[in-house]
C-alpha cells in the first residue's frame, strides 16, 4: 500500500471515482480545483492510500493556524472503498501531522463544501492552466 499526495490528473481521476457521485455536490473539474493549490499553506490538500495503482481512500485536507495551539491539522473530508483503506488513512494521519509540524488534529463533519470562488475565477484559473 502506497500513501501519497494527489497531484497529477490520473490520480484525482481515481481518487473521483470512488466518490458516490450521486451524492457528492462537486464535479471532478471542482474537485480538483478545490485540491490542486497543494503548495499553498492553507489551501485543502488531497492525500490518497493506493494499492496496485488503485485508489482505496482519501483524505482532504488543510493546515489552520491557531494563537494558542500553534498549527492544527484540519480534517475536511475522509473517503474510502473498504476498511483496509480506512485505517490505512487513520493510522497515517499521525505521520501526517508530525510531518506538517502540527500540534492538533481536528476532523471536520465529512461534508463537502461548494467552493466559494466564483464561477468567472474559476474558468480563468482553468484556462491559465491549459495555456500554460
Amino acid at each position: 500500500m502506497e500513501i501519497r499526495l494527489i497531484t497529477v490528473k490520473e490520480d484525482f481521476e481515481k481518487a473521483y471515482n470512488i466518490l458516490n457521485q450521486k451524492e457528492y455536490p462537486l464535479s471532478f473539474y471542482e474537485y480538483t480545483l478545490k485540491h490542486e493549490q497543494f503548495d499553498q499553506l492553507m489551501a485543502n490538500k488531497l492525500i490518497g492510500v493506493f494499492q496496485n495503482e488503485e485508489c482505496l481512500g482519501t483524505i482532504s485536507y488543510s493546515i489552520s493556524p491557531c494563537p494558542q495551539l500553534g498549527r492544527i491539522l484540519e480534517i475536511k473530508e475522509i473517503y474510502q472503498v473498504n476498511i483496509s483503506g480506512y485505517k490505512a488513512l487513520i493510522n497515517f494521519l499521525d505521520k501526517l501531522a508530525e510531518d506538517e509540524h502540527c500540534l492538533a488534529i481536528k476532523i471536520c463533519k465529512n461534508k463537502a463544501d461548494r467552493l466559494t470562488v466564483s464561477v468567472f475565477d474559476r474558468i480563468e484559473n482553468y484556462l491559465k492552466k491549459l495555456i500554460h
